[in-house]
């Protein structure tokens, strides 16, 4: 029994990865993306200026400078932030599996989004409907595809495929290709949050994920796409 997996990103169609000697087989319809992310994203607009802050109330100063115990009682000790929840199950192990090639590359965690796992699991299902087509969204967000023979891929080993062109890339002068955008997205460090889904279609499993600020922005990778050690 032959077993294959199909990759795609944003901005490109992927690559059929096969298993030695397996028959070749038919992929999926492709849609047709253009070749490179034109552009950077809008800049939000410049916030408004911080108030200034109010003077000092003379009466409050006097009554502080009246009570001869105030140098030496100790400050009341700031309360400590609770530290994140650590993301548990399928989530989980698409967040670690994201995070720990990110730190190769002095990228910053990844955090879970829920809404963005709804329009992966929403895009996933489009797929599938339309009879397991394999193409992009088109949608705000960065986006990575991969496809392949049911039970052939989980979330490690979706990532780790797209980390792995990682081998072709060109630093530290390296832009948009086919062969590597999957990696540049994964790694891409002005990203904050991802969120991914899953459908299954006449025994093909596809994986969607959802990358919020989305990268692969030409003129933008030297910033955001480091090498290893981040020299």
């Amino acid at each position: 029994m032959s077993h294959w997996i199909w990759i795609a990103l944003t901005a490109g169609c992927g690559q059929m990865y096969q298993a030695p000697g397996a028959p070749a087989p038919v992929p999926p319809a492709a849609a047709a993306q253009p070749a490179v992310v034109a552009g950077p994203p809008e800049m939000p607009p410049a916030g408004e200026p911080a108030p200034e802050s109010p003077p000092d109330d003379p009466a409050v100063a006097a009554r502080a400078s009246d009570d001869p115990y105030a140098a030496a009682r100790p400050a009341r000790p700031a309360r400590p932030r609770s530290a994140p929840r650590a993301q548990s199950g399928e989530a989980g192990i698409w967040i670690e599996a994201h995070n720990r090639v990110r730190a190769k590359h002095c990228a910053a965690p990844l955090t879970w989004s829920a809404k963005l796992a709804q329009v992966a699991q929403r895009w996933a299902g489009a797929l599938r409907d339309k009879g397991c087509a394999f193409g992009h969204s088109n949608g705000s967000f960065g986006e990575n595809l991969a496809a392949g023979t049911s039970g052939t891929l989980d979330p490690t080993a979706v990532v780790a495929m797209w980390y792995d062109e990682v081998a072709q890339y060109r630093f530290p002068n390296g832009g948009f290709s086919m062969k590597t955008g999957h990696f540049t997205q994964v790694v891409w460090r002005g990203t904050t949050q991802v969120g991914c889904g899953k459908s299954q279609c006449n025994g093909m499993d596809i994986w969607v994920c959802e990358y919020d600020p989305a990268g692969n922005w030409e003129g933008q990778y030297r910033d955001n796409v480091l090498p290893v050690g981040c020299r």
